[in-house]
């Protein structure tokens, strides 16, 4: 479940530019963790720091492979 926790919180993210102004401004990735976790579990949604570790890796990866 935790990895549909993230995707549903990606999801909400994309559809609200407040939450993406709050997490946008963060750049240290131990504070961005913490956050994104904060945020997600203010609505009822619950996943680890490796969670979104990999989320992260993913994204990365998923964008450098458009360039390549």
């Amino acid at each position: 479940m935790s990895q549909e926790a993230l995707e549903r919180f990606r999801r909400l993210v994309l559809q609200d530019a407040a939450l993406q102004n709050q997490l946008r401004e963060i750049e240290e990735r131990d504070e961005f963790t913490a956050r994104v976790r904060e945020l997600a579990r203010e609505r009822g949604l619950e996943f680890s720091d490796e969670i979104v570790a990999e989320g992260l890796r993913a994204g990365r990866r998923a964008w450098l492979e458009r360039w390549i």
